[in-house]
């Protein structure tokens, strides 16, 4: 009996959490079921040939084309001449000089750019998925309750399209500190009314912890909401935060530590209040700066209990350094990614930094930097090579709880979890350095079949990086000390292969280290994409 109660807390666990996850305002549909639907709509009315491509596809100059055209997950350019109607799903098309185009461009989930100098007989239509779908049918079946399909994602960024409305949703998580957490939360509301007053939070109780926790935030919107949108907001909360989520996404590390009895994150209570502005310029870039003023206290490991390996125990939480921490922060951000969690093609700079001090009336003295750039880059239809490069470092006495420890999951894939923490003797490093690399394979490079396998990539990848503490190595204390002594047998490194959906959603990483032969092969199953 208590088997077959656990297994439907199992059930009702992942289905809210999958829920969840529409209320961000990401839509996942079936691509076959996209492109019926595409077809039926568009080219209904046309007994010509068909013409399908996938992926990135260009029509020479030179080219004639007598029939209706469908792309597939990919850009089309068009330089030559096409006699029928232009259907491209999850991709731009590019109208190049002297191409013609004797019918109508459709593009589903992207954009149309046409020269003046080319021709389109017909209409040009830039649409969105959920328009292909009648509206019942499209809330019953099709709004994203199936994250983990591994089909095609239609995900628009938030710093670029505003929708309409967002979803109240409800909050189920699990990790050792708090037990089981429930609660509500009323989404961020993206809305093309510039004056609209937006107040969005959570609250949710943990069961094992015994406290409610909250979040509430007020924001208004100036200008245009969709190029140049102006924000002025102010939040409160009291929080079980982490210094983590960029290691794991919160659902992801819920599944594993109720079924694995491994919790991937180490938390802290921060409850405080912050006033902040932002400035979106054009669709890709974004800056924010705020003011925060935090209570940082330790929280204890509260649980043992998960579904499976009952024997096992989680560790315990690590103690920070509590006190309160007001500081100043702010970010920069060139995003140009075609997707959020799983990018095929643009890149991300991130530039951030926060400053705390006496003279801001803070327990704590320190400026801690960091900068990120990832970047996508589609060799052919067939491959792609993912980079990112991520570094940090500080001045002054930074805090337990902004430390950097590298290791597992996301980071250095063939080290046990956080294992790299600046010596064994150290809980973290005010420095770090970090470098993933991943080639992106399909198997129809290899121009025949693998019967299912053609519906996974393959990946071979390569990892390498350290923390460290400034203290060990200079003397100095500034932002740029710390780091001459470096060379390359210092970085940790790591090397291994991986098989994941057609997505990139879902992989198997089987990851071995390069500074020693008698480590074992860490394997490691993710549902979420490391970067």
């Amino acid at each position: 009996m208590l088997k077959q109660i656990n297994l439907l807390f199992l059930i009702i666990l992942i289905a809210v959490n999958f829920s969840s996850i529409q209320a961000q305002d990401e839509l996942i549909v079936p691509i076959k079921k996209i492109e019926k639907k595409a077809k039926e709509k568009y080219f209904k009315n046309s007994d010509a040939k068909v013409f399908r491509y996938e992926n990135d596809t260009t029509i020479e100059n030179e080219r004639e084309l007598d029939g209706n055209l469908l792309v597939v997950k990919g850009d089309l350019k068009i330089a030559g001449r096409i006699n029928g109607n232009v259907l491209v799903l999850m991709g731009d098309v590019h109208i190049l000089p002297k191409a013609y185009v004797n019918g109508d461009v459709v593009c589903v989930n992207g954009k149309i750019f046409q020269d003046e100098e080319s021709t389109v007989t017909g209409n040009q239509i830039e649409t969105k998925v959920k328009n292909l779908f009648p509206y019942r049918a499209w809330e019953e079946e099709y709004f994203a309750s199936h994250r983990s399909s591994g089909e095609e994602s239609c995900r628009i960024p938030y710093s670029m399209v505003p929708a309409k409305s967002g979803r109240k949703s409800v909050i189920l998580n699990y990790n050792r500190v708090q037990g089981l957490f429930l609660g509500i939360k009323i989404p961020k509301k993206i809305s093309g009314k510039y004056k609209y007053i937006n107040v969005h939070g959570f609250l949710g109780y943990g069961f094992k912890e015994k406290r409610w926790r909250y979040q509430l935030e007020i924001d208004r919107w100036f200008f245009n909401p969709r190029e140049y949108r102006f924000e002025l907001g102010w939040k409160t909360y009291d929080l079980v935060d982490t210094h983590d989520d960029w290691l794991i996404s919160p659902w992801e590390n819920t599944l594993s530590a109720m079924l694995l009895h491994k919790d991937f994150q180490d938390y802290y209570r921060r409850k405080g209040y912050e006033f902040f502005v932002g400035q979106n310029i054009g669709r890709h870039l974004k800056a924010r700066f705020g003011y925060r003023s935090d209570r940082y206290r330790s929280v204890l490991k509260n649980t043992d209990w998960s579904l499976f390996y009952g024997k096992r125990k989680f560790r315990e939480n690590p103690l920070i350094e509590p006190g309160r921490m007001r500081s100043l922060y702010g970010e920069v951000e060139l995003d140009t990614r075609n997707d959020l969690d799983v990018p095929k093609k643009g890149f991300l700079v991130r530039i951030s930094g926060e400053s705390s001090n006496s003279k801001l009336r803070s327990d704590f003295s320190f400026n801690q930097y960091e900068i990120e750039l990832r970047h996508y880059r589609r060799l052919s239809r067939f491959d792609r090579l993912d980079l990112r490069i991520k570094a940090a470092t500080s001045e002054g006495t930074v805090p337990l709880q902004k430390l950097y420890q590298l290791g597992g999951i996301s980071t250095l894939r063939g080290f046990g979890f956080k294992e790299v923490r600046g010596g064994a003797d150290q809980f973290g490093g005010d420095r770090m350095l970090l470098a993933n690399l991943e080639y992106n394979i399909s198997p129809e490079i290899l121009d025949f079949d693998f019967l299912f396998f053609d519906d996974l990539r393959y990946i071979i990848f390569f990892d390498a990086g350290n923390v460290w503490q400034r203290t060990q190595v200079s003397g100095q204390d500034s932002w740029s000390a710390g780091f001459d002594h470096l060379k390359w047998k210092d970085l940790k490194s790591d090397f291994g292969l991986g098989i994941t959906s057609w997505s990139g959603r879902f992989r198997l990483n089987i990851a071995r280290r390069l500074d020693t032969g008698k480590k074992p092969l860490a394997i490691t199953v993710r549902l979420i994409k490391p970067f």
